[in-house]
């Protein structure tokens, strides 16, 4: 009996020793495809776009399915679903290869019969790239336009408000590379209407044909966008229709990797936000509050969200502070847009007299450069004004561009959904530890917004638990939604309190966040939570 245990369990250990290879081996792959894929989409004024990426199941390795959505120079958009042949690293690598060829093309050539062309030449000249499928559709947000393509791949399904669902022709050319001539074929999207490109993955599960898989697409897909199925299901319809067909028919199972990305032709595009205060600290807050109301509205990003409330609070507070004489104050404007190409235009403005910062100070100017190191692009400018007048004297305006992006769910389980907006959260600084008296730290936790608004009280909860320097402090930033400029300078503040003192300051923060990033610029060590 000995001896048949020991040989039961020595087939048992190597039973587990190759699932565990298998199982690193396949979150190699899953990372190198998660990689490649985006994990972004663009923020359109007149298109709501989503995308979900679902692993393969079961024992399959990951495949080559990828998206991808490209603004053109001209107001369109290109939303692109494709399948490389085969799984792994391999499939993975092929996929990569396609994305960035395709991308490249469609930013230099505008007609996409001429784009494809020239893809499925570098298709063909590359065994591990023949016989890819690819959908593309062209969309113009404006007039509604579509130009699209089925290189062997599905066609697109187009569903109305109400819930009516058709597919649009295939165009007739065949996988890449292969020989077929890729072909375009034209539809048009109404105001309110969702196109939605999928991977073979969605339609051919087990006992499904992919007839009868294409057909319960369609119903799932109409009755997802008419709000039909789960009340609870994300609001906008092309979130939501991701989200369902996905989670709804993959249940009976699924062998390959499922990929859905879908388009919504907004009714009315995104409006423009315009708000005009006065040029006190107290306005700071309105400002940032429906600046975050708006950008919920567009569906942005949190990264990218934090990114544009960091630089238009940093904006606001210059010319609150520096923009009128005390006592005196005048007006700070804020005018926020959604270009077609997915960029955010914002001006702060005020009619005030330019300060040039003092470069002998640590405390003026660095808000504008936090804000230019983070953003896109920002400049400072002034209006048109008489020669001899001193720079600046009719006034400042601080104009930021920057790309927005919506999250795209790429997941292993099918009910995995998009992080949601972060709940607003007030400052708050709260002891966590006290420290003991024997030089162990105590350990402040701070969060929400850091600003010119909550400076004050910042670094008087800080001194105060650090005795005035007297006791080392660790401060845990973690849960810090804004880390201005005037933060900043309370950190420097208390660092130079506790040397003087001969104790330490550690801070903590979020490998990816924005008080991270912030540090960075300003080459203040943290250690990373």
């Amino acid at each position: 009996m000995t001896e048949r245990v020991r040989t039961r369990e020595a087939a048992q250990a190597r039973e587990a020793e190759v699932e565990r290879r298998y199982e690193a081996a396949r979150d190699v792959v899953i990372a190198l495809q998660e990689a490649l894929l985006p994990k972004g989409l663009p923020v359109l004024p007149g298109a709501r776009i989503a995308a979900r990426y679902l692993v393969a199941g079961q024992d399959q390795a990951t495949g080559g399915d990828w998206f991808d959505a490209v603004p053109l120079g001209d107001g369109r958009v290109a939303l692109i679903v494709g399948d490389v042949v085969g799984h792994g690293v391999a499939a993975s690598a092929a996929m990569g290869q396609l994305r960035a060829v395709l991308r490249h093309v469609l930013a230099v050539e505008p007609d996409l019969a001429a784009a494809l062309g020239q893809l499925d030449g570098f298709a063909a000249s590359d065994p591990a790239l023949r016989a890819a499928t690819l959908c593309v559709v062209v969309l113009c947000p404006a007039d509604g336009a579509v130009c699209y393509a089925t290189c062997g791949h599905p066609p697109p399904l187009v569903i109305a408000t109400d819930g009516t669902a058709r597919f649009l022709p295939a165009s007739g050319a065949g996988p890449l590379g292969t020989g077929s001539v890729p072909v375009q074929g034209s539809a048009e999207l109404a105001a309110g209407e969702v196109v939605l490109l999928y991977s073979d993955g969605l339609i051919g599960r087990p006992g499904r044909t992919l007839a009868e898989g294409m057909a319960e697409l369609a119903v799932v897909a109409g009755d997802t966008v008419a709000n039909r199925t789960l009340p609870a299901a994300a609001a906008a319809p092309a979130d939501r229709v991701c989200q369902l067909v996905v989670e709804l028919l993959t249940r009976t199972g699924y062998t390959d990797d499922v990929t859905t990305l879908a388009a919504q032709r907004l009714t009315a595009p995104a409006r423009e936000l315009t708000a005009e205060l006065p040029a006190e600290l107290a306005s700071v807050i309105t400002i940032r509050r429906a600046l975050d109301d708006w950008l919920d509205e567009i569906g942005v990003a949190t990264a990218d969200r934090q990114v544009v409330e960091l630089a238009v609070t940093e904006a606001v507070t210059n010319a609150a502070d520096h923009a009128y004489p005390p006592r005196r104050p005048g007006i700070v404007r804020l005018e926020a847009s959604l270009g077609t190409d997915g960029f955010l235009e914002a001006r702060v403005s005020d009619r005030g007299r330019w300060r040039v910062p003092d470069p002998r100070t640590r405390d003026r100017g660095q808000g504008l450069m936090l804000a230019a190191q983070l953003a896109g692009q920002l400049r400072v400018s002034h209006p048109p004004q008489e020669a001899t007048a001193p720079p600046g004297s009719r006034g400042t305006i601080v104009t930021l561009r920057h790309r927005l992006h919506r999250l795209a769910v790429l997941a292993s389980e099918a009910s995995a959904v998009v992080p949601g907006r972060l709940a607003s959260v007030p400052f708050a600084a709260t002891l966590v530890a006290a420290g003991l008296g024997d030089g162990s730290p105590v350990t402040m936790r701070v969060t929400g917004p850091v600003d010119v608004t909550t400076a004050e009280r910042f670094i008087g909860r800080l001194l105060s638990a650090c005795r005035a320097g007297v006791l080392p402090l660790t401060v845990d930033l973690t849960g810090v939604t804004i880390l201005a400029s005037a933060g900043v300078r309370v950190l420097h503040e208390v660092w130079d309190q506790l040397t003087a003192n001969g104790n330490a300051l550690t801070l903590v923060a979020g490998p990816d966040s924005a008080a991270a990033a912030v540090l960075d610029i300003v080459c203040l060590p943290y250690t990373a939570a």
